[in-house]
């Protein structure tokens, strides 16, 4: 990984942007607990920011990206509702997906401007 981002700051955004979107949308339509909701929250950050973040974004770009975070978030959360026992969750799910889809465009903007900036990110052809 590269010593330019600082991961603390980066994963403490995205907690802070994904985590009040799980616990709404899943306890107000599905009657998660919170402690399901917490545990699906913190897996998908942990996920979607090593493997979305730190691998996709710095070498396909922001769609390349987003698009994955959405099939990444609608499978983490739906498959975890599954485990965790919550039968027909497809439509929390989705929406849950969708509207954190959104957040992570702007995320991804914020992640390139300020914390894959450095030459190590430019792309050679």
């Amino acid at each position: 990984m590269d010593n330019t981002i600082n991961h603390g700051q980066a994963l403490l955004r995205k907690a802070i942007l994904t985590l009040p979107f799980v616990w709404v949308i899943l306890s107000l339509f599905n009657d998660v607990s919170f402690v399901h909701s917490t545990l699906l929250g913190i897996a998908l950050v942990l996920i979607s920011y090593f493997l979305g973040d730190l691998m996709i974004l710095p070498r396909m770009g922001n769609t390349s990206a987003t698009v994955s975070d959405f099939v990444l978030s609608l499978l983490v959360i739906w498959g975890g509702l599954n485990l965790f026992g919550y039968d027909e969750a497809f439509g929390e799910s989705l929406l849950t997906a969708i509207i954190l889809t959104i957040a992570e465009y702007f995320f991804h903007l914020w992640m390139e401007r300020t914390q894959l900036s450095g030459p190590k990110h430019v792309r050679q052809s």
